[in-house]
């Protein structure tokens, strides 16, 4: 299903945001919000995602089924109802912390590529649409968050509320200014933390840890818990130890591949090492610097910790795949 298809509502006009008014070419099309009428709620893709879902959940089931939900919000355009948006003060929403120096210590090359990024930031900035862009983003979530409320609350009236295991993640998290950047392409921290929230039997209810897990632990975990037949070779690790205890929880590094064969990052609960194809790295000590301000990689101090997370790197790259 296309989530902005001529079936699904859209604003009228289009484009609709300030950030888009001004008579002048936007920078990055699609950055772009706008509130749409509560009574084309039903119409909305992600609804229709939630209502189907809604259904498969009303239907008797012989055997264990997995359920894969999808939902687009809140991924630009953000485009929701009206309500949602009511359900933020426009004059209260804090805006993330930004550093105006922020790119200056990174590697040539994606310094380079970043500050290019960073005009779509600076563009909503000259037309103080900073904060109206991130309402939108604020509004998409809680739209996302009632649908994902809509197919749980169809799961605890089912006959499948007590033998279900249900896990709640993103394919990547957003980046809202910080480096400069409105998007999701990096190995920073704005990238790659996720929500990863499980339910079900065999999990603490309640509890969080910071120990370091990777969305391709999901496989294995479900195996273990679902008394699958083992697979050799997973690059993942169950996590269903973690999730029974979290308080036992071990931390480990974990790989984070980007878009290129030679970049990548290593990172775990107290480092973030970034190492780029051309050789330009990065390292964030991310207990003491959680914005990732401040790059390490030419400090001698860390040359150890910096040479330990390269070695936990891939040493071969495979190509690209074909189209």
């Amino acid at each position: 299903m296309n989530s902005w298809s001529d079936e699904v509502p859209f604003p009228d006009p289009v484009p609709n945001s300030i950030y888009n008014r001004t008579g002048e070419p936007a920078p990055a099309s699609f950055i772009e919000w706008a509130p749409l009428p509560n009574s084309k709620e039903e119409e909305m893709a992600d609804t229709i995602r939630a209502n189907w879902t809604v259904s498969k959940l009303r239907v008797h089931h012989e055997k264990p089924f997995f359920l894969g939900v999808g939902f687009y919000a809140p991924h630009f355009p953000n485009y929701c109802p009206q309500k949602y948006f009511d359900l933020y003060d426009p004059d209260a929403i804090e805006l993330p912390p930004y550093k105006n120096d922020d790119l200056d210590d990174l590697p040539d090359r994606i310094r380079k590529i970043k500050t290019n990024r960073s005009r779509i930031h600076k563009r909503l900035e000259s037309i103080d649409a900073v904060d109206d862009a991130i309402h939108g983003y604020l509004a998409c979530i809680s739209y996302a968050d009632a649908m994902i409320g809509r197919v749980l609350d169809a799961l605890e009236t089912s006959p499948y509320a007590d033998s279900t295991i249900v896990v709640l993640w993103s394919d990547h998290g957003y980046h809202h200014g910080e480096k400069g950047d409105w998007g999701k392409h990096t190995l920073w921290e704005r990238t790659s933390n996720v929500p990863f929230i499980w339910k079900g039997p065999g999990i603490a209810i309640g509890q969080e840890t910071d120990a370091t897990v990777s969305l391709i632990d999901m496989y294995p975990t479900f195996a273990e818990l679902c008394k699958l037949p083992p697979i050799d070779d997973l690059e993942g690790q169950s996590i269903a130890g973690a999730l029974a205890d979290p308080s036992a929880a071990r931390d480990r590094s974990v790989l984070l591949p980007w878009m290129e064969p030679g970049s990548f990052a290593v990172i775990n609960r107290d480092w973030r090492y970034i190492r780029y194809s051309e050789g330009g790295e990065e390292l964030y000590n991310v207990q003491d610097d959680p914005n990732e301000w401040f790059n390490l990689a030419g400090n001698p101090e860390y040359a150890d910790t910096l040479a330990s997370l390269n070695a936990q790197g891939p040493k071969h790259f495979a190509l690209p795949g074909k189209n």
